[in-house]
């Protein structure tokens, strides 16, 4: 956690000397990134303190608000990756092409990861590991 934080700290003069617009949004980027694993690396530190409670105890009209607030932005996320795929197949500049991807790659992770909380939410009991192992499965990055 600390060592994605203090990554932060060093590469945001960077960010912002940059030049470029679409380097210097690259690097934020990867800044946004940081403090996103930071925040679940204290959640996974939390799990692992035993301080986090083993059932989820969230009553029936949060989890159904919860689940809708969700859903909705599950249905973002699927216009964007349809538009996301639609940009693709026009002939673009491989630098262009190359970020797209990324941000797809991002939106179809999102997609999954909403859908499958979405679906623990509208159960009547969930298991703290159950969304630890969504956090595990579809909120790092996978290696190709």
């Amino acid at each position: 956690m600390m060592l994605e934080l203090s990554h932060v700290e060093r590469i945001k003069p960077t960010m912002q000397a940059m030049p470029s617009r679409l380097a210097s949004a690259v690097l934020e980027s990867i800044i946004h990134d940081s403090y996103k694993h930071a925040a679940l690396c204290g959640a996974l530190v939390d799990v692992e303190a035993g301080s986090a409670p083993v059932r989820l105890e969230i009553d029936p009209a949060t989890a159904m608000k919860m689940a809708q607030s969700i859903r909705e932005h599950i249905r973002v996320e699927e216009e964007m990756i349809e538009r996301l795929e639609r940009m693709l197949k026009m002939n673009l500049d491989d630098r262009v092409a190359e970020i797209l991807r990324y941000i797809l790659q991002d939106e179809m992770r999102h997609h999954t990861a909403l859908t499958r909380m979405a679906n623990l939410l509208d159960r009547e009991e969930t298991s703290q590991d159950e969304y630890l192992s969504l956090a595990l499965k579809y909120m790092f990055i996978q290696p190709p």
